[in-house]
């Protein structure tokens, strides 16, 4: 069963992608908040996908943060984008750190599925 790590400073948002990974193959979710979160329980859990949102603080992209500090961890990790944030050098930035997918919001359940079952 695979390890899929949903990052994102919202609850709602958590739950409301959790519902969407639930929908597809079974998988074990984790879900993590902030970035320190998010890096110890990739490490700790052996984590197979990792679902992130850039924005996580007010100011911050924590999670171009969070990307750069999994793919040190695992250069092979697969980390799929889902942000607000659609400006094409921020996705081809996400890109070149070693993200696998980009999906922007507001997103379908459909987009989050076909993602995922790319890396079953």
């Amino acid at each position: 069963m695979k390890k899929v790590l949903i990052v994102d400073n919202s609850s709602y948002m958590r739950m409301f992608v959790r519902k969407i990974v639930e929908k597809g193959d079974s998988y074990n979710i984790f879900e993590a908040s902030g970035k320190e979160e998010a890096v110890e329980i990739f490490e700790s859990k052996n984590i197979d996908i990792v679902i992130l949102d850039l924005n996580m603080s007010e100011f911050r992209m924590d999670g171009i943060q969070v990307l750069t500090e999994v793919m040190e961890i695992n250069p092979q990790a697969v980390v799929i984008i889902i942000s607000a944030v659609g400006h094409e050098e921020v996705k081809e930035q996400c890109m070149e750190l070693g993200a696998k997918g980009y999906i922007r919001k507001p997103f379908t359940a459909e987009a989050v599925l076909k993602v995922l079952e790319q890396y079953n």
